[in-house]
């Protein structure tokens, strides 16, 4: 997954890549696992045949890759830069990979429950009782800030998927416990700017049962999150199969779209005017979304 530095220079390296690499893996009908779109449209994902995090573009193939056949543990989340060189995800392990094959491993304090990055760096999720995140910096790995609750203990409350999405301005989005409200938060220093509710504030409250939250991803130019919703979660809509809920911050609304897909679909992120979907056989599947 590269990051967003404009259209030209992503349509100059879309076609040289395609005279570069070779496009004997196709992700439309191969892609497994965890992914999420780019801002620039790209996807990166791992090909478990040949150890490779590869990065490609619906229209220009792929674009880079990196080799984690060095790894001790396959790759669970990861975020490229600029010089397809990879932050890799593995347990508690975050470990920077060179395209050379260079490596070094840093230790996380918790399991990463969700990932997000922009040009300026990234953002760790953790899987917590109480909200945890950090935003890292792609040269060395390092904390820039981080949010927790300093009262949070390692034992107790169960762990917690919190959500996160980035826009294009630098602000965060973390989805709440167990219901589809926002925390916007300050992506330069991780400070709270604000709760918003939709709807009026009748935000409704997800039946998570043992599920974990959807995937959240922001929808560039069009001031809205989606978030990828069970439709077992809100019995109350009596629909079935994954819904997106689609929430714009323009208009503080909330509305729920069927996918027409299963609940075992996962959903990865937007593109410009579809919804991005890895099938439970592996491939991708493109749902139209009214722009």
């Amino acid at each position: 997954m590269r990051f967003y530095s404009g259209p030209q220079a992503v349509l100059t390296l879309a076609l040289s890549s395609t005279m570069v690499f070779a496009q004997s893996w196709d992700p439309i009908k191969k892609a497994t696992g965890w992914a999420r779109v780019d801002k620039d449209g790209s996807i990166a994902f791992y090909d478990p045949a040949s150890k490779k995090i590869v990065s490609w573009m619906r229209d220009g193939g792929v674009v880079g890759e990196v080799d984690v056949s060095k790894l001790d543990q396959a790759p669970e989340k990861w975020v490229l830069d600029f010089s397809f060189n990879a932050w890799v995800v593995s347990g508690k392990n975050l470990t920077y990979v060179e395209k050379n094959g260079k490596n070094f491993t840093i230790k996380l304090p918790y399991e990463v429950g969700d990932l997000t990055w922009d040009a300026r760096g990234f953002y760790i999720s953790y899987k917590t009782p109480e909200p945890f995140i950090e935003m890292r910096g792609y040269d060395s790995g390092s904390v820039v800030w981080y949010v927790r609750n300093r009262a949070m203990k390692d034992e107790g409350a169960p762990a917690t998927m919190f959500r996160i999405a980035i826009n294009e301005d630098k602000m965060l989005y973390q989805g709440s416990r167990n219901d589809l409200r926002l925390e916007q938060i300050d992506g330069s220093n991780g400070r709270s700017k604000a709760v918003l509710m939709f709807n009026g504030g009748s935000t409704p409250t997800l039946a998570l049962g043992f599920q974990d939250r959807g995937p959240m991803a922001w929808w560039l130019n069009k001031n809205t999150v989606v978030q990828a919703v069970p439709a077992s979660q809100v019995p109350n809509l009596k629909m079935t199969g994954t819904l997106l809920a689609v929430e714009n911050l323009t208009t503080s609304t909330l509305d729920f779209v069927p996918t027409g897909l299963s609940e075992q679909h996962s959903f990865i992120g937007m593109l410009e005017s579809e919804a991005v979907f890895i099938a439970p056989e592996g491939g991708l599947v493109f749902v139209p979304m009214k722009k």
